[in-house]
C-alpha cells in the first residue's frame, strides 16, 4: 500500500513538471502583444522553466498521466453550492465561453494560471428552440441528455462531451464571457460544429496542429475562428492558455465581452465586475513572476 502511494505521487509530480513545462516563460507572441498598452501588458508569461529535454522525456505519457490528474479531487469547488450556480445560470446566454479556475482539483494547479479550463454554454430545450436548432438533425440525437441538464460542451479527459451544471460549475471562479457573432444564422452554425464535434477525443498535447483531437480552447477556437483566440508557441507548439483569453477580454481587446464574473472563497463567494478581474489576473501574475525569481536566483 505503501508502494502504491508512493508510484502515484511520482506520477503526479512528473504530469506536475509535464504541464507547467507546456506554458512556459516564452518569447514575446501574438497573445502577448495584444497586451502591450494596458492594464495587463507582461500578464501570462512568468512560470516557473522546464529544460525541453525533460519534456520530450514524459511527454509520450501525458494521457496516463492527464488521466491521473484529472481524476484527483482535493476538495468541492467554493461555487459549488446551488446560489452561485443559480446566478451564474441566470446570466449565461448560448454559446458564451465559460472560463473556470478550479484549484480544488489537481488539473486546475497544473495549466498555469488563475483559470485552468474553458467550457460552451449550448442552451437549455427552450433556448435551442429560440435559435431554431431543437430539431436539427445535429441535435436530435442528444435531446434526451439536454432535457436531463447537459445544456455545456466541454472537451476534457473524457473527449468532446455534454456536461451539466453541477459538473462544470463545480469550480473556484466563473468567467463568462460573451462572444460577438454576426446574427443568429451564424449562431446556428456554431452550434451544428459543436454538435457535430461530440465524441470527439482529447487532445493531452495541448497542440492546435492536431484537429483530429481536441482541448478546452482549441475547441472554442475551431467552432468560432472569428474570436481570434490568443495563442503562443510553447513547446514548440501552438496553443491556448485560458488566462490568456480571460485577460484580453478584462482589457477589451478581444471579440469576447465580459458578461459576469463570480469568484468563490471558503468562507463565501461574489459577483465582480471587470475592473475586479483585471486586479486578480494582474495580482496572480505579479506573483507568479517573484516564485519564478524566487526559485530561479540571481542572474535571471
Amino acid at each position: 500500500m505503501e508502494l502504491a502511494r508512493v508510484i502515484r505521487g511520482a506520477g503526479v509530480l512528473l504530469l506536475l513538471v509535464l504541464v507547467a513545462a507546456c506554458a512556459s516563460t516564452q518569447p514575446i507572441g501574438p497573445a502577448d502583444r495584444a497586451l502591450v498598452g494596458t492594464q495587463l501588458e507582461g500578464c501570462c508569461r512568468e512560470t516557473e522553466p522546464y529544460p525541453p529535454v525533460l519534456v520530450a522525456l514524459i511527454e509520450p505519457f501525458a494521457p496516463a498521466f492527464g488521466n491521473l490528474v484529472g481524476g484527483s479531487i482535493l476538495r468541492p469547488g467554493y461555487l459549488a453550492d446551488p446560489a452561485p450556480q443559480a446566478a451564474a445560470l441566470k446570466v449565461v446566454k448560448p454559446l458564451d465561453v465559460v472560463v473556470l479556475s478550479s484549484k480544488g482539483r489537481a488539473s486546475g494547479n497544473t495549466i498555469p494560471g488563475m483559470f485552468g479550463h474553458l467550457a460552451l454554454y449550448l442552451g437549455t430545450e427552450a433556448e435551442l428552440r429560440a435559435l431554431g436548432m431543437w430539431n436539427h438533425p445535429t441535435v436530435v440525437p442528444h435531446q434526451a441528455e439536454i432535457r436531463a441538464g447537459a445544456i455545456f460542451i466541454e472537451a476534457d479527459r473524457y473527449g468532446v462531451h455534454l456536461s451539466t451544471p453541477e459538473i462544470v460549475l463545480d469550480t473556484d471562479r466563473i468567467l463568462l464571457l460573451r462572444p460577438q457573432l454576426a446574427g443568429n444564422a451564424r449562431r446556428r452554425e456554431v452550434v451544428t460544429g459543436l454538435m457535430q464535434r461530440l465524441g470527439g477525443k482529447f487532445d493531452y498535447h495541448f497542440d492546435n496542429a492536431t484537429l483530429d483531437e481536441l482541448y478546452c480552447a482549441e475547441l472554442v477556437h475551431i467552432v468560432m475562428p472569428e474570436l481570434n483566440m490568443p495563442t503562443r508557441i510553447i513547446y514548440g507548439r501552438e496553443s491556448i492558455l485560458p488566462d490568456d483569453v480571460a485577460a484580453q477580454a478584462a482589457v477589451q481587446v478581444s471579440n469576447l465581452r465580459v458578461a459576469a464574473y463570480f469568484r468563490g472563497e471558503a468562507d463565501g463567494w461574489n459577483s465582480a465586475d471587470r475592473p475586479a478581474l483585471v486586479n486578480d489576473l494582474g495580482e496572480f501574475w505579479r506573483r507568479a513572476k517573484e516564485r519564478t525569481v524566487a526559485t530561479s536566483g540571481p542572474g535571471v
